[in-house]
């Protein structure tokens, strides 16, 4: 499947440090770029990450960053207070990936609060977006959302219900679309999907993680244009359409400059000796 000539694209989550992407992310970003995904945002989920996404910020104009401390791992006593600068250093578009997940073995809801609710007023602050993991904790999380007036952001790969849904848009934020909706057995998320405001959803791969139906793993920022169709169809509107909404509720969003957009793989490829 082949994007439509002059269309962009932008994921707006994409794990780029994942081990799973070694020795190949400048091939993944110029596949991407072939795909006519011409803008991705980085997203980091623990301290580690974050020296590798400024490097790859550097190289790779179509690529923006964000910072954060995700709630499935354990960090070190001073990423909080690292964060600030790194953000800063970076010139992060976001802050993220983190939130707050209550599935099984996961740490407890005050250590996860704990952890979340400084990012979230350290991106009020700074006057940054905020990139939302919510599983098992949506209500939760909209309620502490209410109480920070002021704050952005995304939730991204959303799988909640319509209540959900609706409380997040109230409260001003945006909705992620992933890989789920082109799941033909996903048919209340799609139905829901459906139903949303099209100046409120963005499209995300996820990738290495989540691909969609019908691809092997690991995921790729190319195989967005599959959730994108799927999108369009579910909104009745054209892909183009759907790629350019969804590319200017990005921009919106993140602020992203229009420098962060390639129309092709050639400048990918280019970069592919500096980056493993």
């Amino acid at each position: 499947m082949s994007g439509a000539d002059g269309m962009r694209i932008f994921d707006s989550h994409v794990h780029l440090a994942d081990a799973r992407f070694a020795g190949m992310r400048a091939q993944v970003l110029a596949r991407a770029a072939e795909a006519q995904v011409n803008a991705l945002l980085v997203v980091a989920a623990e301290a580690a990450d974050w020296p590798h996404l400024l490097r790859v910020r550097r190289r790779f104009p179509q690529v923006g960053v964000a910072f954060g401390l995700h709630p499935w791992f354990a960090h070190g006593p001073h990423a909080l207070l690292r964060l600030p600068e790194w953000l800063r250093r970076g010139q992060a578009l976001a802050v993220g990936e983190c939130g707050l997940d209550f599935g099984a073995g996961r740490a407890s809801r005050a250590a996860q609060e704990a952890l979340l609710l400084p990012q979230l007023k350290l991106a009020r602050d700074m006057d940054l977006p905020v990139i939302l993991h919510a599983h098992k904790s949506e209500d939760v999380l909209a309620m502490h959302l209410a109480r920070l007036p002021g704050l952005r952001g995304v939730v991204h790969g959303f799988h909640g219900s319509q209540q959900q849904a609706d409380k997040f848009l109230r409260l001003g934020f945006y909705l992620g679309i992933g890989a789920a909706i082109t799941y033909p057995n996903a048919q209340r998320l799609r139905a829901l999907v459906a139903s949303l405001p099209l100046d409120r959803v963005l499209l995300e791969s996820d990738a290495p993680d989540q691909p969609p139906f019908g691809r092997s793993r690991p995921n790729e920022p190319a195989f967005v244009l599959d959730m994108l169709t799927v999108l369009a169809e579910l909104q009745r509107i054209s892909v183009e359409a759907m790629a350019e909404l969804t590319w200017q509720n990005a921009a919106s969003l993140f602020g992203m400059p229009n420098t962060m957009r390639l129309n092709d793989g050639r400048l990918a490829a280019a970069h592919a000796h500096c980056v493993g």
